[in-house]
């Protein structure tokens, strides 16, 4: 009786203020490694694992470790410890022919039950290791030798081309440009040179670029930090309420500025052609077209995911590299050929290879259907608005739905602890919605929509700088998108959302953003000051 009624007044503690840092202290530290050279070097034995906690008889620690997490949004999930044991220092082996899974679960076990009276489960073994002094180096894959002899002739090309490049005369350098392509020099110059002009200024996008890569290599360094072993998880998880780490965690949004770019910059040259009154094939501008963009992207992304499959593995050492490198790099070894496809967002879609390669493939068939649909409202001209507007809004209503009927979840609570540290593993969120073609639509549709009402402006001859509604309206768009990622995720309150205001901010989350961030653009175009 004083058990459930500790239990119940517990609960209501927590429920109404979460719980104090003594209480939080009380409970198991979630993750903790040994040094793992020094248990090697002395031919110990070094497990990794996770282990499910339970209670052998009513306990209040246990409760109070199932209601903290229950708001999965912002903890960790208590209930479950993460350890990295040098076991042959810490326990006794009972038996000299017990496996080391056996001996690394009841070492763990015991601790556990002499601590804080819970029994531990190993329900993941990551492995076990022996030191037994330094192993030599397996040798080397087919895969292994055909990539580096790959990027040995490709720095043996880039040698020759550059050297060509300073000896030769300008005269003889006319009649050899395909042997200078590999030049360094050369490269540098035309990574430097000025755009060409286009009738209209473009500068903003590159400062676009600056921005989204910033927020990118920003958050995915706090991403890969949730991956490892953290030593202070209440910090991590306080952190999650606050309004810059809100900012951080749904910065991805800024994905749909890409996606937005991409679109605009193939409609606004095929809108070109329209307004200079040229002829297209279709046939041959959509395989001309697409060969021209696979043939720019492919061949650095195919090298990367070459690497991951073969050589990444052998990069280093260290009691979480298998793991989280090794592991990733079979699963590339098994996924490379959806790679090339551009369908690995689609195609074994739970298996993570590169996870941020995700959105080469997303816009590689988002840039596809912005061709054929630019291509389809040619002849349309202020129509093409309310049709690419109406799909806009059809796209919304259906992540919604979609949203509402598989309880799908907007960005901010998608990357919450447990699913990042899983790599969002069978998380409908993650594969509906943040990496399909349907998610990523918004901001598709935003650029395609900022391209026709572009040139429906220059065939009208308005100039919207001149209207102060809109001058203002594009002062202010970058400021509303950057509110808009740190505190929209607040709109959900605070722990578990409710089904249908994560559904609803679900669907329309990229849309807002991309129509702040075409705003912003259209004014930049139009001079707007900003």
């Amino acid at each position: 009786m004083r058990v459930a009624c500790a239990i119940l007044a517990l609960a209501a503690a927590v429920g109404a203020a979460g719980i104090s840092d003594e209480q939080f202290y009380e409970m198991p530290r979630l993750f903790h490694l040994d040094h793992y050279e020094e248990c090697l070097a002395a031919r110990g034995v070094y497990c990794v694992g996770s282990f499910e906690l339970a209670p052998d008889e009513p306990s209040p620690l246990y409760q109070l470790m199932q209601l903290h997490s229950s708001n999965w949004v912002d903890n960790f999930n208590h209930t479950r410890l993460h350890r990295g044991l040098c076991v042959s220092r810490r326990c006794e082996l009972d038996d000299e022919h017990q496996p080391m899974d056996a001996w690394f679960a009841s070492c763990v076990n015991a601790s556990t039950m002499s601590a804080y009276n819970l029994s531990a489960r190993l329900y993941h073994l990551e492995y076990c290791e022996r030191g037994a002094g330094p192993a030599p180096a397996p040798p080397l894959t087919t895969s292994e030798r055909a990539f580096a002899g790959v990027l040995a002739t490709l720095l043996a090309l880039a040698a020759v081309s550059t050297g060509l490049d300073l000896t030769l005369t300008d005269h003889a350098k006319k009649s050899m440009s395909w042997a200078l392509s590999w030049s360094l020099r050369e490269s540098w110059r035309a990574l430097c040179a000025a755009p060409p002009s286009t009738g209209v200024d473009l500068q903003a996008l590159d400062g676009l670029r600056v921005l989204g890569l910033l927020c990118f290599v920003i958050e995915h360094v706090c991403w890969l930090n949730t991956l490892t072993y953290i030593v202070n998880t209440r910090h991590v998880e306080k952190m999650r309420s606050e309004t810059d780490v809100m900012l951080v965690s749904n910065s991805t949004l800024m994905v749909q500025a890409f996606f937005l770019m991409s679109a605009f910059l193939l409609a606004n040259k095929l809108l070109q052609q329209r307004r200079r009154q040229q002829r297209l094939a279709v046939c041959s501008t959509i395989l001309d077209t697409m060969l021209n963009r696979i043939v720019r992207m492919s061949p650095t992304y195919f090298m990367v995911v070459w690497f991951a499959s073969s050589w990444w593995a052998r990069g280093g050492a260290g009691p979480l590299w298998a793991p989280l490198v090794a592991g990733e790099a079979a699963v590339c070894r098994r996924k490379w050929w959806t790679h090339l496809l551009y369908l690995n967002n689609l195609l074994l879609a739970d298996d993570k290879c590169l996870i941020q390669t995700w959105y080469l493939a997303a816009d590689m068939q988002l840039y596809l259907c912005a061709l054929l649909l630019t291509l389809a409202l040619w002849r349309l001209r202020r129509a093409a608005l309310l049709v690419l507007g109406a799909l806009l809004v059809a796209v919304v209503l259906a992540t919604g739905a979609a949203a509402y009927a598989w309880h799908l979840v907007p960005t901010f609570v998608l990357h919450r602890p447990e699913a990042v540290r899983a790599l969002y593993s069978g998380d409908l969120s993650f594969n509906l919605l943040y990496q399909s073609p349907l998610g990523n639509a918004p901001g598709a549709l935003a650029g395609l929509l900022l391209a026709h009402l572009h040139h429906a402006l220059l065939d009208a001859n308005v100039r919207l700088s001149d209207y102060r509604w809109f001058r203002w309206a594009a002062w202010w768009a970058p400021w509303l998108a950057l509110w808009w990622v740190a505190l929209s995720p607040k709109l959900l309150g605070a722990g578990p959302p409710a089904r249908a205001a994560a559904a609803a901010l679900a669907a329309g989350e990229r849309a807002v953003f991309a129509i702040f961030v075409a705003t912003a653009l259209l004014g930049a175009m139009h001079g707007v000051k900003s």
